[in-house]
Parts: C-alpha cells; structure tokens; sequence
C-alpha cells in the first residue's frame, strides 16, 4: 500500500506545499523537515531527470530532486525555493519546491483516488481543500522516491533527531513563524490551516489585539495580533503577510503572521522550558527551541492557545457572510448591493433571546465576555471591568429589555458603547451579522416619548437589513445608556465611565 493509501484510511494532517505552480499536499507521516534551498549544490555522480545535486543538512548529505523537468514545467530556479525531506521505507531524498503553504487536517471521505494506464503516477489522490476551494495533489512519497534513476539516502533523520536530543527519540513536528523580528513555533496538529495572503479589513472588533478582520469559510473571522496576546508589543500592519488559522471549536480565529518560515521536527527534550518570570504570558509558552536554519524561537503551547478566553471570545464573534445569491434569491441579492452601493448606514444584527439589530456606528468596540466582574451590587449591572484605562459598568441588555437574564455562553460577548464622554457596555447572547439597511417604513407609527425611542422592544422602529426578509427592531444604544446610568445614579444624573 502507498503513502497516500494508507493515509486515506482515516483523517491525516497535511503539510501543504507550491511546487511547479500547483498546490500539492504531503502528509506529515512522510514530511520530515523542510529546510531552505541554496542556489549553488554539492555534485553527486549520478544522472538522472531533474537531480540537482544535494545539500549538507547535519550529517547527512541529501540527493535533492525537482520534478518540474519530469512533469515538463520551466525549471528555473529562485533564492526563495525551499527542499522538503520527503521519506518512505526507510529512505529519504529532497525535493525542491516554492514554498510551504502551511497544514491542514482533512477527512478522508474529501480525498479522490487518480489512477492512470502505464507510468506511475507520482500522486495518490487529489481533494479541493474545505475552506479554501483551491485543488490540491497528494504526492505519492513512495513513487517519489523510487523513480529510475534518483538516488536516495538511509533515513537517519530520526536517529540524528534521537543523538540530538540525548538519546531520547520523540519529536515534535512545528510549524515555525515570523512576526516582525519576533519568530515562534506551535505543534503542527493544533494548526488548524495557513492563509498565505490574507486580506485584512478594518472592523468594529479592531482594537490592539484585534487588527480586523478576514474572509474564511464564509465568515468574517477576527484577526489577532499574536505580538499583543503576548505581550510582546504590537505588529506593524505592514508586516502581515499572512495568518494562520486556529479552529477554536465555537469559532475560528486567524493569528497575524508576517511570514510561515518552514515545518521542522524537533526533538521533544530540545524544546528547553522557560522560566515563567522571562515571558508575560507564561501560560500560553511551553518553551524554547532552536530550529535549524531559523534559530532561536519561542514554542507556544497549542492547547494553551486553544483554551484561551480572549481567543475564545474572538472565535465566538465570527459572522457569517450573507448567501443571497448562492440561494438563488437574485431580487433579495440586488437589493442589498444596491443598498450598499448608495452608502445604506450598515446594521449590527444580534440575539438577546430574540434578534434584534443596532446601526454600526453606535459599536466602538466587540470585546470578548470577560473570565471575571467587579461586582458592585448595584440592581442591573451585572459588575465593572476596566478597558482602555476606563472602568466601565456592563449591562445585560436583555433585561434592560424587559426580558429575562441571560446565561453567558460560548458565544457571548459585550457591545461597547461611548456616550456624553463615557462608556458603557451591554452583553449579548451572539453576533449574527452584518448587513446594510435595505428596508425602513418611514411612515410608522412611533410610540413613546423622544427619548424612549429605540429602548425598548415595543418602541423601536422596525428595519430589514440585509437579506433577511423578517423586521427586527431597531435599538438606540446610546439611548439605552443614557437611561440605564440616569435609573441607577443617586442623583439621577447619568454617571457613565469617563475615557482615561
């Protein structure tokens, strides 16, 4: 059975790769390392289609190959291009290819078995990976390395692996990264994919550690900076080439990286613990590891990032994009690109038990339910939390609503609003979307006083925004602080939390 037989039998992590302009998959069971590529070879004697000579990479010297003249592609060469130890049997050559385009985990019901008549195939299946839609080639390890001609190597990757961390053989395969001049590694399995050039959007979310947002499987997911989570400063905009996905259960939630340097296998004894003292979040950094080729990297702890709060609170936030025309409904489609076309003011749509929406421009800020309060026993205010140097009151909305309180969830999360100089924040069930403002009934009838408009259920106007064909009731935020401070202070005077 082959590489790519044996790995169709269950879910297999993929190191994802360019090569010759195409996107080609190799599993990790046969991805040793990926190192980069100089432009000047050690000769081998021997001759054979696409045998570039090899390189030194510790104590082994590795034949390294490019497919590109055996599958008549231009073979010219790049100072970019890097070789992936490829391995099978007990051997191992490299192959050259453009660049590492980061991992995925896939099921095997997505792979599709290719087959032809004669020469062998040097790839096993073929899958259009889930979120990105793009095609991808599995490359059959076995029949890469056993083409006529090629030499191969014993594989003592393993075994240098095993002298090299003192006799002891686990590894871990990391993806390794770049953010500005800082570089970091994670465990290739907590990966969940890797976007190479991800197009960020400003949004309400942005704040330090949220730069945006970006498109992925047909949400709008947030865009951490990994440099603020830990406390290492803030990357530069300029230095977000690219992110890497994590699959945080509720949600996803993109990391901003500058660049994926490689995939590398590290013994496990050499990943060297730190000192909690030496790093701001120690919680979230299980080490310390010197990578080849790379130096000195900071090893976050997977798991750590997977169970983290604020990144859980981002991840609940995704917004799923509107579908209009994949569902056919071509009126309902026009309508909200004509709506968007001529400026519509866009809408916040959100759950306090029933759906309701709010004009965008009324949210500062989408902020992650906080792990604790400040309880301050006041009827109402379900306790304090201090952002941007302010201490601000946090609300539930529902009751403000005259609706029961609501349980915090995974998806919960707070509605920033600044109002007369101060702030306040109101907790929601979950975000749903987006949308602009396709519809209003400017002939309804208004019920309440000027400042009661839009604070209640039963007093606010109803809209359609977006797609949805349904009328949801159209809050006034602000409305609703002014009057929730005025109800809760002595003198009735509203006391909101003043910017710091």
């Amino acid at each position: 059975m082959t590489d790519g037989a044996a790995e169709a039998a269950g879910d297999v992590v993929y190191g994802l790769l360019r090569l010759a302009g195409m996107d080609v998959a190799l599993p990790l069971s046969a991805l040793r390392e990926v190192v980069p590529c100089p432009m000047e070879l050690a000769g081998l004697p021997a001759s054979a289609p696409g045998l570039l000579g090899a390189v030194e990479l510790r104590r082994l010297v590795l034949p390294v190959v490019d497919l590109r003249p055996v599958i008549g592609r231009p073979d010219d060469r790049r100072p970019d291009q890097v070789v992936v130890v490829v391995a099978h049997g007990g051997q191992v050559l490299g192959l050259l290819a453009d660049e590492v385009r980061g991992v995925t985990q896939l099921p095997s019901s997505m792979l599709v078995a290719a087959r032809t008549r004669g020469e062998r195939l040097l790839f096993s299946h073929t899958f259009r990976h889930p979120d990105t839609g793009r095609a991808h080639s599995v490359l059959d390890a076995e029949a890469v390395l056993s083409r006529p001609g090629v030499p191969t190597v014993d594989d003592v990757t393993r075994e240098t692996a095993a002298v090299a961390g003192r006799g002891r053989g686990e590894v871990r395969m990391l993806t390794v990264i770049r953010c500005g001049s800082h570089r970091f590694a994670v465990d290739a399995a907590h990966v969940h994919t890797t976007l190479p050039t991800p197009d960020l959007r400003a949004s309400v979310l942005s704040s330090r550690t949220c730069r945006g947002t970006v498109t992925y499987a047909d949400r709008e997911v947030p865009v951490v900076d990994p440099l603020a989570l830990l406390g290492l400063g803030q990357l530069d905009r300029a230095d977000m080439g690219a992110g890497l996905v994590l699959d945080m259960g509720s949600g996803y939630v993109v990391l901003a990286l500058t660049s994926l340097l490689e995939l590398a296998e590290v013994p496990a004894v050499d990943v060297l613990p730190l000192p909690g003292h030496a790093v701001a979040r120690p919680e979230l950094v299980t080490g310390m590891a010197e990578i080849d080729g790379v130096g000195d990297c900071l090893v976050l702890d997977g798991e750590a990032l997977l169970a983290d709060p604020q990144l859980a609170g981002f991840a609940s936030v995704n917004t799923a994009l509107a579908a209009a025309a994949d569902r056919g409904d071509a009126d309902t489609a026009a309508t909200v690109a004509a709506a968007a076309a001529t400026g519509a003011p866009s809408y916040l749509t959100f759950s306090v038990g029933v759906d309701v929406t709010v004009p965008l421009e009324q949210v500062a800020e989408i902020l992650p339910f906080p792990a604790s309060l400040t309880d301050t026993a006041v009827e109402g205010v379900l306790g304090v939390l201090v952002h941007r140097r302010a201490a601000v009151p946090v609300f539930c909305l529902a009751s403000l609503l005259g609706r029961p309180r609501r349980p915090v969830t995974a998806t919960s999360c707070l509605l920033l609003v600044t109002v007369d100089g101060g702030s306040a924040a109101f907790a929601v069930d979950v975000l749903r979307s987006i949308d602009p403002l396709t519809w209003r009934d400017e002939d309804q009838q208004l019920r309440g006083t000027a400042d009661q408009r839009g604070t209640t259920l039963r007093t606010a106007p109803l809209v359609r925004v977006g797609a949805h064909a349904r009328l949801l009731p159209d809050l006034d935020l602000r409305a609703i602080a002014r009057l929730a401070a005025a109800e809760r202070a002595p003198s009735g005077t509203p006391e909101l939390a003043r910017a710091g």
